[in-house]
Formats: C-alpha cells, structure tokens, sequence
C-alpha cells in the first residue's frame, strides 16, 4: 500500500485565535461542553476530544484548533458543521 494513498485521519476545521493560555483554556472549556467531549491529555495540555472532534491549544501558533478525527468524515459534514458552529468564538 502506497502511504500516500491513505486517507488523512485528521481534518483541520477551525482555528481559534487566543490572546494566551488562559483564553484558550477557557474556549476549551465551552467546546467540550457544548460537542460534550472528554479530556484527553495524551497529545496536549488543553486537548478534549468526542468520538467526531478534538479541541487543542496550539501554543506556538496561539490558536485553539478543532479537528474532525473520525476517519470516515465527509467533506459534507464538515460544511455542516462550520454552517453550524457557535457564533460565540
């Protein structure tokens, strides 16, 4: 199998700019309430995930980032996800 045919698992849907850590934590926060996501610190201090989306603080760009991590999402669900996404970020 050619490794540059595998499907990326990961898809990059928003970045959030944040004025520090603690902004983002807070913004963390709201999101895994509102997608009702866990904690998951193995991959960053600030990280929550669901079984659809991750939520991270990317310190050296200074951004919450959000991520589709479903392997099978589709670029559909994706759009309908950002038509739908919180006007409050």
């Amino acid at each position: 199998m050619d490794i540059l045919n595998i499907p990326l698992m990961v898809k990059e849907l928003k970045r959030i700019p944040v004025s520090d850590q603690e902004e983002a934590f807070q913004i963390i926060n709201r999101l895994s309430q509102h997608y009702g996501m866990q904690q998951n610190t193995q991959r960053h201090q600030f990280h929550v995930s669901n079984d659809l989306y991750s939520a991270y603080y990317d310190a050296e760009e200074n951004v919450v980032k959000m991520e589709a991590i479903h392997p099978e999402t589709t670029e559909e669900q994706i759009r309908e996800f950002l038509i739908s996404f919180p006007t409050f970020f």
